[in-house]
């Protein structure tokens, strides 16, 4: 054998040898095609490589298929055992590579409802099999990053971010609850304050695009009942959220999901909004609705199954308010 030929045998891929094989056990190119998930070109191209490498025809056309050359039922052994050792390399860098290990689900969640989802996830252990579960603020990027490919869904409120995203309804939040320092001077008027109180006091809101991107429900408010509130504060993370409530004497608003989670913060206190003072609130404003956000069906890296666990332990954290 020259070097010539020696050169172009090391120089087929894994896949040329494969149709080689499969080609020889059936005797039918399509069966390759099937087999492998190819067009049937490919398979002509690699069935023209195969002869030029080896400089045979490899395979003739008989009534009921293609039948092997001598060469080729000389060659079919050593390919099959080559194809062997392939597929175990395989399997032991596959099975390194995900040893004690489990697969890891990105998904974007708004932050108002993020801490109270990280926690019913964290006892959920029916979400086991799923594996980890990483979350991620939503924000301006996140409807891209879910449809690049580098998160896998996500939970918010802005159903604009992207046409090729399908999208599902998961919820709605209809209570309101008021969070201030605990030695705030509203929490003297318990149980019956109301909206006109809390604009006499610095209030803050955190951040959530799709809901308040440019004003806060208060000063919606404020404005239509020609109230002036004494300020209106942005913030766009919760540790600024809960300096400025302990420091600056400030009020806000959080979802009833959060509301147990912040009645455990140290120095903070949570009330209830009375319904009446939430029906003002919303006005004519529908109450904010949450949204699965992810990729067409055959663009998913989850199983149907765990996307069923996943919208129905959302969708129990949001009934639960």
């Amino acid at each position: 054998m020259t070097n010539q030929a020696i050169k172009k045998i090391s120089e087929l891929d894994v896949f040329c040898l494969q149709v080689f094989k499969i080609i020889f056990q059936t005797g039918h190119a399509n069966a390759a095609a099937k087999e492998l998930k190819v067009s049937a070109p490919k398979i002509s191209r690699c069935l023209n490589i195969l002869r030029a490498t080896f400089d045979d025809q490899l395979f003739y056309r008989r009534q009921f298929g293609l039948k092997p050359t001598p060469l080729a039922e000389h060659l079919f052994e050593p390919i099959c055992r080559f194809c062997y050792s392939v597929t175990k390399i395989e399997q032991v860098a596959f099975e390194v590579n995900h040893r004690d290990s489990t697969p890891i689900l990105n998904i974007a969640v708004t932050p108002g409802i993020m801490a109270s989802l990280s926690l019913i996830l964290s006892n959920n252990y029916s979400l086991n099999r799923i594996g980890k579960i990483r979350l991620h603020p939503w924000s301006d990027d996140s409807a891209e990053l879910i449809h690049s490919g580098k998160l896998d869904l996500g939970v918010a409120l802005d159903t604009s971010c992207h046409h090729d995203l399908n999208f599902e309804h998961l919820g709605t939040l209809d209570s309101v609850y008021l969070a201030g320092n605990v030695r705030h001077p509203i929490w003297a008027r318990l149980p019956h304050f109301t909206l006109n109180e809390i604009c006499k006091y610095p209030f803050l809101y955190l951040e959530c695009k799709g809901v308040n991107d440019k004003m806060a429900p208060l000063e919606v408010y404020s404005h239509q009942s020609g109230i002036k509130p004494v300020s209106v504060e942005k913030v766009t993370g919760k540790e600024q959220w809960y300096s400025n409530l302990l420091t600056m004497s400030s009020l806000a608003f959080t979802p009833a999901v959060e509301a147990e989670i912040y009645k455990n913060m140290p120095g903070i206190h949570v009330e209830r909004l009375p319904e009446v003072e939430v029906n003002k609130l919303h006005g004519n404003v529908l109450p904010p609705k949450y949204y699965l956000i992810e990729k067409p069906v055959s663009h998913r890296r989850y199983t149907v199954e765990n996307r069923r666990v996943i919208i129905n332990t959302i969708k129990e954290l949001l009934a639960s308010s």
